[in-house]
């Protein structure tokens, strides 16, 4: 995904809303996704932890649930 492309994906999101990207391991990738995403802040990460988590990781129902926008590596979903 170019500069161009992905600016202009993140122009038609709400000004305020939360940009992640995928975290841990190394290295580089191209992205190749800008989708939405529910998640939880998680209060109890650890370093090798993303500091958010998809509400359904935790047993009990989730509150402080937040719509972002999560950029996506082309291996991403491997990790």
């Amino acid at each position: 995904m170019t500069a161009d492309e992905l600016i202009a994906r993140l122009k038609a999101l709400p000004p305020d809303t939360q940009v992640l990207v995928e975290g841990y391991e190394n290295g580089f990738d191209e992205v190749i996704e800008l989708k939405g995403q529910d998640v939880v802040r998680y209060r109890h990460a650890q370093p090798w932890d993303g500091q958010y988590q998809p509400p359904e990781r935790f047993g009990e129902p989730a509150t402080g649930i937040m719509q972002v926008a999560v950029i996506l590596g082309r291996r991403g979903p491997l990790r």
